[in-house]
């Protein structure tokens, strides 16, 4: 029969059914019966069937006893010494690694010369340009004035972005000091909102209103024109 009749042939087992296999039948015409007990006296497999004397395992329970368990509620006592180590040598003094940090050798000051344009670095990453005018980036700015209560119309100024002054307000208390110090006023930075440069309309993208590289170099111009001039 060729590999297509074998295929297509129906087979021919009236016999085979769930019900019809004995399994004794089938167990009987096997010739090698498997074997009900180990093939050494001395072990059963590796390096074992090459012992000595085999000798019954006594098992030994690992497990301590429940006395064992407690915690005693008063531990010995420990006499303090009186130097530590029981030592009165003179102990070694280290000297500490006086080498500044990655982020300390920059110059920093406080105040930076006039024409200085100040960076920040991150530990040997790039080097971001401080910006004259600091940029608020939301959705719905929601700033109001400490003094005079409304929202401040283009740039104004804030204390730790908690504070917030606007233009009129500023030059006032500059001139005459009524609610804040010179030296209070000195602290506060010039900050705008983004919405000369894009819009939100309520979510977190934003529609550009000017070219991402007119904003550049705007900004970088702001920045040097900053460092000579003031506020």
């Amino acid at each position: 029969m060729s590999p297509f009749m074998r295929c297509c042939t129906l087979e021919d087992y009236p016999n085979i059914g769930p019900g019809s296999y004995n399994i004794l039948e089938s167990f009987n015409t096997i010739k090698t019966k498997p074997c009900s007990h180990s093939i050494s006296k001395k072990g059963y497999s590796g390096l074992a069937r090459f012992s000595g004397t085999a000798k019954p395992v006594a098992h030994v329970e690992d497990s301590p006893s429940p006395s064992d368990y407690n915690v005693p509620s008063f531990p010995k006592f420990v006499k303090s010494q009186r130097y530590p180590f029981a030592s009165t040598a003179e102990r070694r003094i280290f000297d500490g690694n006086k080498n500044p940090g990655p982020g300390m050798y920059v110059k920093r000051k406080m105040w930076p010369e006039k024409g200085e344009i100040r960076f920040e670095h991150s530990f040997g990453g790039r080097a971001k340009m401080q910006l004259g005018v600091y940029l608020k980036c939301c959705s719905r700015n929601t700033d109001t004035c400490k003094i005079c209560g409304k929202k401040p119309m283009g740039d104004y100024w804030h204390l730790n972005n908690k504070i917030f002054l606007c233009r009129t307000c500023m030059t006032k208390e500059f001139q005459q000091q009524v609610k804040f110090k010179r030296q209070e006023l000195a602290l506060f930075h010039k900050i705008r909102d983004c919405s000369t440069i894009h819009i939100h309309e309520g979510t977190d993208a934003k529609v550009w209103l000017m070219h991402p590289a007119l904003v550049k170099q705007w900004t970088r111009r702001e920045t040097y024109l900053s460092a000579y001039l003031k506020d």
